[in-house]
Parts: structure tokens; C-alpha cells; sequence
């Protein structure tokens, strides 16, 4: 009798263990379920689909009557990796080129338009995901998400809201305290270096096994392009350095002072909104800090944890505007990441006057008002976009063809070129190279370069200089553009050089020495530790370079 009771038991707590299992998987399924695309656009609301199909149109048309410099840039690595393209710049992320050499298949110029369409789906979902994690109304936030710079910016660069799609998956996962966080922080890194600047939001997780998973998941994600680098020029950080170097290092002398036009270009109609929200956002952490009346370590973390959306969104508005500070040359897209902050706030600010509004007491009623006012915000933005698309200065190919007809018409096919448009003559399948500085154009010509300046881009100078452009040997010259050069020319050729190899290049012919072009001497010259740990990590040793000329 006994056995028997103990059999039953054993058989009762073999079910009851294979209930929980069964429940536990459940659970993790039904979880997962409600994280995935496919039940969250299940979910989503008609109006955030008009969202997707308005912008989403914007941008395909945008970039068919354009030609966008860095756009083709990132196409023409693309060309390079995959369909033995003769033109490569390392200083550029992946992986926006990867993500349209996939489904280069279809043609490469389709290929840009599947990648335009993907990236704004995939914003759509970024956005609806971060406001589950941040509980706002997912249309409102997508709505006010489609502002003016995001529409005129967005896609037409290339990278810019790539980088921001992860960058919202990954404030959605820290604030959910989900360690994959690092895998899409690394991802809007690999999209635009300037995400390298939030890693330190990984330690908001506030817990050291998730910080040590968080950390192993950007690290791996980021090692392949390391290794790239490592095999392309023989240092990890050539990619990096090759970035500083062209926008700051060898910028400085163009040093602009920062303009106020470019902050109301990116958060226009949403300014008011925004400053009302980062003052309530100020006020409320205020507020959690003098309750705390411990100073203890663990009441401290809890005060973090209690704040840690308050530190992200106040970090990344901090971190955009010393970005954009430290750039010389100052242009509105280095101010692309002050977007999210501004959305984030200007939420804030919105959903406060609606409930301050005694008129609205009950919250269907806050949201029927909010989701008017994000709709009119929407349609406002729309219309700012709409008035100024005949004001937008668009590069068109017509120009480019016929520069590239007449070189085919005076037998120079198969010569090499160098141009002040150099990027979109490669990107329209005409092999070129950048232009000479003034001092080097003779040398240029006795070497045998076909020189082609359009006169509309305003570098070099010296193309303004119509007797010094005189004085060149001129094969032919209409109002458009200027080719410069003889019959007898070098053949084309790849052109893969690094920024610091042609930097490198200009100083020796002009000065007679050379650069160091070591990326671990660009990037921490002015801090022994850093350099000599970049070295170490490059198999260089533990040390700073002895030779110390950079320009």
C-alpha cells in the first residue's frame, strides 16, 4: 500500500513538474508574442499606418529626385565589397551599405529603394516599441516622431534614422533592464559613429551580470568590423580614426560658431512643448532626489533606477549638443540625435497641458485630446515639409550624364579622372578620383589626370578662378562644367586609399614629409595610457609612437 501512495506521488509531481514547464513555456511564448513585429503591427492602429504610408512616400520620393553625396558614398562601398566596385571609403559604418548589398539581386538602385522602405518600417516599429517600454500612446509618439527634420533628414544622408531605428531598441531594452541592449546600441554604432558616445547608458542597467552581457553583446557585434579594419590597413581603429580626422582633427581651422537656426530646424513646432517638458522632467527628479534622504549606496541605485528615464533621455540631449559643439563645420544633421530627446519631451509637455485642462477630466478624454493634438502636430509638420520641397536644392544626374557623355564622345573612357563630384561620377558608373589641391593641379595634369570641375560646387576655390582655369589645357567647357587635361592620360584605377594615407599624400608633395598615420596616435595623441593601450590591443606593444607629425 505504501508503494502504491508513493508511486502516486511520484507520478503527481512528475505532472505537476511537466504543468510547470508546460506554463513556464507558455509564458515565455505569450512574452515573446507580444514583442514580436508581427502582433505589434497586428495591434497598431489604422492611423499609424497612414503615418508609415505618408513618410514612407516622402522618402522614396526624396531620394528619386536627388542625388545624395553621402547616400552614394555608402552605395559605392556597397559596389565595392560585393560587385567589384573600383571606388571605397573605410572611414564609412557598414552597415548601411550591407543592408542594400543584400538585396543588390534586384539592381543596386532598387536595392536603395527596398533599403529606404525597410528603414522607415523599421522606425515605425522602433518607435511603437520604445513607447511600450516608456507606456505612451504608440500613435501619438510615431506621430510626433514624423516631424519636419526627421522627414527632410532622415533617409536622404542615408544613416541617419538607421542609427536612430536601434537607437530607440535600444532605450527600449534598457529601460526594460533586458541585457540584449548592447547588440542594437553596437548596430546604431555600425550605422553612425556618433552612438559610440551613449555607451556609458549601459551601466544604467545596475546590475554587473547584465552590464557584462550588455558589454559582450556590443563587443561581439562590433568585432567583425574591427576585424575588417584590422585586415584592411592593419590597425582595428582606422575606420574611427579615419572619421575624427576628416571631421575634427583636420578640421579645425573652419572652426564655426554654433547656430541657433539649426535647433529650431530640428525641434520647430515642438520648442514649446520640449521646454515645458524638460522643466517638469528637471522638477520631478528634483523632487525624487531631496525625498531621498539616504545617501547610501543602495538608496542611491534606486534613486538611479527610479530616474533611469529621466538619465537616458537627459544624456542623449547633453550628448547631441556636445557632439554637434565639438564638430567644426556645424550643420543641422550633427544634430540629427537631439530628435528623440525632443520627442520624448515635448510628450511630456503635451500630455501635462491636457491634463491640466480642467475641461478633459477623464483619461478616454486625455486620449481622444492627445491623439488630436498629435494629429494636427503631424499635419502641421507635413505641411511645413510640402512648402519647402520646391525651395529643396536636390543634386540631379542630368548634368553628370552630360559630363560623362562628352568624356565618352572625346575618347577619354578609359581615362582616369579627378573631380571636385567625384562621388557621384562613381556612383553613375564613371570611375573617379578627388580633386588636386591648387598647388598640385599642374603635377596632376603631367601625370596624365583628366581634370572635370562643375562649377556649381563650391570647392575647390580655385574652380572661381576663371583666368587661373584659363590657363589650364581645356578640352572642352560649357556653363555646367570645365574638363581640364590631353589625349594622353593614366587608366582608370581603384581608388581605396584611406583619409589618412591621402592626407598623408598631400602634406609630402607639399611640405616634403610625412603624416603619422597610425589611428591609435590620431585618436589618443594627447593621452599616453589611451594610445599606448590602442598599440598594445593592435599587437604594436605598450607604448606611444615615437614619430609625433600629424600635420
Amino acid at each position: 500500500m505504501r508503494a502504491m501512495i508513493d508511486k502516486l506521488k511520484a507520478s503527481i509531481k512528475e505532472h505537476k513538474e511537466k504543468f510547470e514547464i508546460m506554463r513556464n513555456t507558455q509564458t515565455s511564448l505569450e512574452n515573446f508574442a507580444q514583442n514580436t513585429l508581427f502582433l505589434t503591427f497586428a495591434k497598431f492602429s489604422k492611423l499609424i499606418f497612414i503615418f508609415f504610408i505618408i513618410s514612407t512616400s516622402f522618402f522614396i520620393y526624396q531620394h528619386s529626385t536627388s542625388l545624395s553625396w553621402d547616400f552614394n558614398s555608402y552605395v559605392l562601398n556597397g559596389r565595392y565589397w560585393f560587385a567589384n566596385g573600383s571606388y571605397f571609403e573605410l572611414l564609412r559604418p557598414p552597415l548601411m551599405p550591407l543592408i542594400i548589398s543584400l538585396f543588390s539581386f534586384l539592381g543596386w538602385r532598387a536595392a536603395e529603394f527596398v533599403f529606404i522602405i525597410l528603414t522607415s518600417l523599421s522606425l515605425m516599429y522602433s518607435s511603437i516599441r520604445l513607447a511600450k517600454a516608456l507606456t505612451f500612446n504608440s500613435t501619438v509618439f510615431y506621430a510626433i516622431s514624423l516631424n519636419l527634420s526627421l522627414l527632410n533628414m532622415g533617409l536622404v544622408n542615408g544613416t541617419e534614422l538607421l542609427s536612430l531605428v536601434f537607437l530607440e531598441l535600444f532605450i527600449s531594452l534598457l529601460i526594460e533592464n533586458n541585457s540584449l541592449s548592447g547588440f542594437f546600441l553596437a548596430f546604431s554604432v555600425l550605422s553612425r559613429y556618433t552612438s559610440l558616445a551613449l555607451l556609458p547608458l549601459v551601466f544604467l542597467h545596475l546590475s554587473i551580470k547584465k552590464i557584462f552581457k550588455s558589454l559582450l553583446a556590443f563587443g561581439a557585434t562590433l568585432s567583425l568590423w574591427f576585424f575588417y579594419n584590422y585586415y584592411k590597413s592593419g590597425n582595428f581603429f582606422t575606420s574611427l580614426a579615419d572619421q575624427y580626422a576628416n571631421n575634427i582633427l583636420y578640421r579645425g581651422y573652419l572652426m564655426q560658431p554654433i547656430q541657433l537656426a539649426h535647433f529650431l530646424q530640428v525641434q520647430n513646432v515642438l520648442i514649446p512643448f520640449f521646454a515645458l517638458g524638460v522643466l517638469l522632467a528637471l522638477y520631478t527628479s528634483f523632487k525624487y532626489f531631496i525625498s531621498s534622504k539616504k545617501l547610501k549606496l543602495s538608496s542611491l541605485l534606486g534613486l538611479v533606477n527610479k530616474l533611469k528615464i529621466e538619465i537616458i533621455m537627459f544624456f542623449l540631449l547633453f550628448s547631441s549638443i556636445s557632439s554637434y559643439y565639438i564638430v567644426p563645420i556645424k550643420s543641422v544633421r550633427y544634430l540629427f540625435n537631439l530628435v528623440l530627446p525632443t520627442f520624448y519631451f515635448s510628450y511630456i509637455g503635451i500630455i501635462f497641458l491636457i491634463k491640466k485642462y480642467k475641461k478633459f477630466k477623464e483619461r478616454k478624454q486625455h486620449e481622444q485630446v492627445l491623439l488630436s493634438v498629435a494629429l494636427i502636430i503631424f499635419i502641421l509638420n507635413l505641411s511645413l515639409v510640402l512648402i519647402q520641397l520646391p525651395q529643396q536644392e536636390y543634386e540631379t544626374p542630368e548634368m553628370y550624364h552630360s559630363a560623362i557623355n562628352s568624356l565618352n564622345h572625346l575618347n577619354l573612357s578609359t581615362c582616369s579622372v579627378m573631380s571636385n563630384s567625384w562621388i557621384i561620377l562613381s556612383y553613375l558608373e564613371r570611375p573617379s578620383l578627388p580633386f588636386p589641391r591648387f598647388e598640385l593641379v599642374n603635377d596632376s595634369l603631367a601625370q596624365g589626370q583628366i581634370l572635370v570641375f562643375f562649377k556649381h560646387v563650391p570647392e575647390p576655390d580655385y574652380v572661381k578662378n576663371g583666368s587661373f582655369i584659363q590657363s589650364l589645357p581645356i578640352i572642352t567647357e560649357n556653363k555646367d562644367y570645365v574638363i581640364v587635361g590631353s589625349p594622353t592620360c593614366l587608366p582608370i584605377a581603384p581608388f581605396d586609399d584611406t583619409y589618412l594615407q591621402q592626407v598623408d599624400g598631400i602634406i609630402f608633395n607639399l611640405q616634403g614629409y610625412h603624416i603619422n598615420q597610425n589611428p591609435c596616435f590620431i585618436l589618443f595623441h594627447t593621452s599616453p595610457f589611451l594610445e599606448s593601450a590602442c598599440n598594445f590591443i593592435n599587437l604594436k606593444g605598450f607604448k606611444q609612437d615615437e614619430y609625433r607629425a600629424f600635420q
